[in-house]
């Protein structure tokens, strides 16, 4: 076990493979024709439409072609078995729409890609089998059922087509895994943040990610039953790695590396896919040691944040679905023209940090180790999760160039880990969207990702 900047590996043995290393996007493919035409042209197309959808590195199964009702049975025999994260309703040739209908109903609940071909050109004449006009039939046909489906059109080949694929493959992939992801909740909310709350069947029905929860008591109490030789190495290479500042004890790195071994533990114990603890005041006042040195290193294993903020750390762990890349968040300190000053009290993935983790002492507001480091530079999204007055979801995002921020702290403090983000919009328009302080921060541009994973959640986006 490495201490500082260590790789991102997900601690259960299924998130091994799956969190941090990516999963492929799992769908079946029913592709519709019609017996009038040709079966070499159906066949043809089928075939050169899986390989694209393989391309795309979708892990597909497809079904032998629908042309007439008793073909439907089989269809539904594979969807039953394979449980994928998507159904693809490939729209060859005209077709019968009951036929798509029957099909579809043994997936009514997930998403589905409703793809229509189009025109092909043979021997420098236009060709059509008539997709189109029986795609035009089942997209109505959908939308009046209410299914959660995504409308392209075009050929195997083009770019446009398999770009949107791909988009959506992802956004149903993660919408798959959230249904499949507990947050572990170590305390509530901090300090009266409301917009930390959650109300937790809505959050479960509409996002499917579910919340267990404990109090903090567990983790002191384990803190204090771990023997110091089991920290003893991780102590030595804490000391050998990191930038230590001034006041810090030995002392202080042995009961922040046991919190660090205690939370690792919860998270492999529960099979929790993020992290949420409540540090003020619990742990911050009365148990003296603040909890961010073990999120900053538990932050490149599993996605984690503190303050207790359950729409930040589903925020998170979206974009950590999305990307296969370590999170982290923020709060957003301050608003100008063109940028914003975005850190958090002592916390930062270390894995997201330039240079040797940098930690210090920290005795005013709150008591502990924290982390001191600045991010690094780079393209970043940042991304929230909020209510709206009737209790559906909103988010708001944000892109732009993280630079290095001015020098800043805040009042009796130590520097916190921050960035200062030259946006991509104004300064005002994010200011007057504010969800909350609190901020998701995924390296790299990921507006179209979010967008597609909103439309497929039913969630609201606003990009600033």
């Amino acid at each position: 076990m490495h201490v500082g900047t260590q790789r991102c590996c997900a601690p259960t043995e299924q998130r091994k493979e799956d969190a941090m290393q990516g999963k492929k996007p799992k769908a079946v493919l029913v592709p519709f024709g019609y017996p009038g035409y040709p079966d070499s042209y159906l066949t043809r197309f089928t075939e050169e439409s899986v390989e694209a959808l393989k391309g795309l590195g979708i892990d597909l199964r497809c079904s032998p072609i629908v042309k007439v009702r008793s073909d439907t049975a089989e269809a539904r025999k594979i969807l039953r078995e394979d449980a994928p994260d998507f159904l693809i309703v490939l729209i060859l040739s005209w077709i019968e729409a009951p036929n798509v209908i029957d099909v579809v109903d043994e997936f009514s609940e997930g998403p589905i890609l409703l793809w229509s071909h189009t025109m092909f050109k043979e021997g420098g004449e236009w060709m059509t089998l008539g997709p189109m006009p029986g795609a035009g039939v089942i997209r109505q046909a959908f939308e009046e059922l209410g299914l959660n489906f995504k409308f392209v059109y075009g050929m195997p080949d083009e770019e446009k087509v398999r770009r949107e694929i791909g988009l959506f493959a992802r956004a149903a992939s993660v919408a798959h895994r959230l249904r499949h992801s507990t947050v572990g909740l170590l305390g509530y909310a901090s300090m009266g943040m409301y917009t930390a709350c959650f109300d937790h069947l809505p959050l479960r029905e509409k996002l499917g990610v579910e919340v267990q929860h404990m109090d903090q008591y567990v983790v002191v109490k384990r803190i204090e039953e771990m023997e110091d030789e089991q920290v003893e190495g991780l102590v030595k290479e804490a000391k050998g790695n990191w930038e230590i500042g001034q006041g810090v004890t030995d002392r202080d790195l042995t009961i922040s590396l046991k919190m660090y071994r205690t939370l690792k533990d919860l998270v492999e114990e529960f099979g929790w896919s993020g992290l949420q603890i409540k540090c003020q005041y619990e742990l911050s006042k009365y148990y003296k040691s603040v909890p961010c040195i073990p999120l900053s290193m538990l932050g490149n294993e599993v996605p984690c944040s503190c303050e207790g903020d359950i729409p930040l750390i589903v925020t998170q762990l979206m974009l950590h679905y999305l990307t296969d890349l370590i999170v982290g968040y923020g709060d957003i300190h301050t608003v100008e023209e063109d940028r914003i000053l975005i850190g958090a009290c002592g916390y930062a993935p270390f894995g997201l940090c330039d240079g040797r983790p940098k930690v210090g002492k920290t005795e005013v507001l709150y008591e502990g180790v924290a982390n001191c480091s600045l991010y690094r530079e780079g393209r970043v999204t940042l991304a929230r999760l909020g209510y709206r007055r009737n209790r559906s979801f909103k988010m708001h995002i944000v892109t732009g160039e993280a630079k290095k921020p001015r020098p800043f702290r805040e009042v009796g403090c130590l520097s916190y880990p921050s960035m200062e983000v030259i946006l991509d919009g104004s300064g005002d328009d994010v200011a007057q969207n504010l969800t909350s302080q609190h901020y998701a921060i995924a390296y790299g541009d990921f507006r179209k990702e979010l967008l597609e994973l909103c439309g497929l959640l039913s969630i609201e986006p606003k990009v600033t």
